[in-house]
């Protein structure tokens, strides 16, 4: 299939499941081709295999239009080559600090940000500037300001959106501060996740004004949040599925590798039920993440099988994972015993009939306090 065949059934597949339903947005996608705007090499698929444009066509093709995210600036990487520029080899293995989000990702923020002629919008990350020229497209170059915190990818954005007959404002920025010279904005709007919403996006979005991105506790999975302002400045709004990310870059130290620590435990426990399965079925995990403060979890692979170490931030408290003959081995050990608060916090959430994700919302008050609800903004809730 042709670029101009693949980009064409991607539309249609997007507009038969529902993903597509705004008619004005469903000629931007028409459009506005993703191939345009994904390096010639240098990028990864979410498996991490590289894509080469020149040295395998048709991978690189079916990559681009199949739906999901592609890296495209990795942790102490040089910049993927755009259209045109030399060849760089690409490395598996690292972290993606940048990246060309799944397009039903990008249709879904973009349906939620209810878009009209005549608004303001904020893009934070750039990225390869896709989205950007999606809103484009969309709103009029005019309309829309991008922030891209690394200067080689805003360069890059820029040349290709001029390539490509667009022309908004992408500007070198932390998209954390926003872009105070041109608020407020009608809209906010980021592929970029965060833990917290950055106090500069409430105070730079208008009262009614929309602020639209991935939100989560976990590293790299989250949920789509839609949030409206409101006039005393505080903003409220919903969870709408679950979605991967990269983060938002926000000021402090740098987040450290979650690594075994190779500790002796205080406790150890033996158990026939697959402890992995709330930490790894999303729905689970997302409660989780609510209801159990500060812990950081990834895989462990050992002799026995492949289980998963828990820590938290400060790697003073956690929890070893992993097969034991026919059971499961838990270890844990610290001040906290964050097991038992995993334990604990699976049994309310079998108490409240094991709500999904999109039954909770987010309220961020006029101070910057963060409290997740559950079915409306008065009913539970919890302090993040």
């Amino acid at each position: 299939m042709t670029a101009r065949e693949r980009h064409a059934a991607l539309i249609e597949a997007m507009i038969a499941d529902g993903t597509l339903t705004d008619p004005a947005l469903i000629d931007t996608f028409r459009a506005v081709p993703r191939h345009r705007f994904i390096p010639e090499s240098g990028a990864l698929t979410p498996r991490g295999t590289p894509l080469s444009a020149t040295a395998n066509p048709e991978l690189w093709l079916a990559a681009v239009y199949t739906d999901n995210a592609i890296g495209t600036r990795f942790e102490g990487s040089d910049l993927p080559r755009q259209r045109g520029a030399r060849e760089q080899p690409s490395k598996p293995g690292r972290s993606a600090t940048s990246s060309s989000s799944a397009p039903t990702v990008l249709a879904r923020m973009l349906e939620l940000a209810d878009l009209a002629n005549g608004q303001h919008v904020l893009e934070v990350g750039t990225g390869t500037g896709w989205n950007t020229a999606l809103l484009a497209h969309r709103l009029g170059d005019r309309a829309v300001t991008s922030l891209e915190i690394d200067s080689r990818v805003a360069a890059a954005a820029r040349g290709t959106l001029r390539a490509e007959g667009y022309t908004p404002g992408v500007e070198h920025a932390d998209g954390y501060e926003g872009w105070p010279p041109r608020a407020p904005y009608d809209r906010i709007t980021s592929p970029c996740g965060v833990r917290r919403l950055p106090p500069a996006w409430a105070r730079q979005v208008r009262p009614g004004g929309l602020v639209v991105c991935p939100w989560g506790l976990l590293e790299g999975a989250g949920v789509i949040v839609r949030l409206e302002r409101a006039e005393d400045g505080s903003l409220t709004g919903t969870f709408h599925g679950g979605v991967g990310f990269v983060p938002l870059r926000v000021p402090g130290p740098p987040v450290l590798p979650v690594r075994d620590s190779g500790q002796q435990p205080d406790e150890y426990r033996l158990t026939q039920i697959d402890p992995l399965a709330p930490l790894t079925a999303f729905a689970s995990a997302f409660v989780l993440s609510l209801l159990v403060p500060d812990w950081r979890v990834r895989r462990r692979w050992i002799g026995t099988g492949s289980g998963v170490w828990v820590c938290d931030q400060a790697g003073e408290s956690w929890v070893r994972v992993y097969p034991y003959g026919t059971s499961w081995m838990i270890e844990q050990g610290g001040p906290r015993s964050i097991w038992d608060e995993f334990e604990d916090a699976l049994a309310e959430w079998e108490r409240l009939d094991r709500p999904e994700p999109e039954r909770f919302g987010l309220l961020v008050d006029a101070e910057g306090g963060h409290r997740v609800w559950l079915d409306a903004p008065d009913g539970p809730g919890w302090e993040v």
